[in-house]
């Protein structure tokens, strides 16, 4: 394997490793207080866009590959990560609609409705399983990129 290719497993590995510990940071506003919580979800959309930049090959082929002849397994994995996309969207989105500390600070005031505070909720909520099945599916390339990057002088 190419040098390049081997940085690249190894960036994603890393980036995507931050990427986790970042959600569960955000996902925790009883331990980072509320505040905590809008401002570290705004910094999460850094290493959020990071790993959709890492993986856009993976993302552009998807597309492609949802309309060929593939197995049920990988039609599943590809369905679920565009589900897991679209809830992380959800939750963003709804959650500065119903922001209590970011948008004040900065003077923006909206009127937080009911149904962006469920929505917020409900994905936020979604998205916690919705990782594990992701993680699951991806075991395999985890599991493997871990045992070659701790083999010492081993290249990925």
């Amino acid at each position: 394997m190419s040098d390049w290719k081997q940085s690249l497993h190894k960036t994603r590995y890393v980036m995507d490793v931050l990427l986790l510990i970042g959600f569960m940071l955000v996902s925790a506003p009883q331990a980072t207080g509320l505040p905590g919580h809008e401002w570290l979800s705004v910094l999460f959309i850094v290493p959020f866009a990071v790993h959709l930049l890492l993986h856009w090959d993976w993302i552009k082929q998807s597309a492609k590959r949802f309309t060929q002849h593939i197995s049920a397994k990988e039609r599943f994995s590809l369905v679920w990560n565009y589900l897991l996309y679209v809830m992380m969207l959800l939750a963003t989105v709804s959650g500065f609609l119903v922001s209590v500390a970011l948008l004040p600070t900065l003077n923006i005031e909206l009127h937080i409705q009911d149904f962006w505070s469920k929505i917020h909720h409900d994905s936020a909520t979604l998205i916690m399983p919705i990782i594990g099945v992701h993680l699951a599916l991806h075991w395999r390339w985890i599991v493997n990129l871990t045992k070659r990057m701790r083999m010492k002088g081993a290249k990925v």
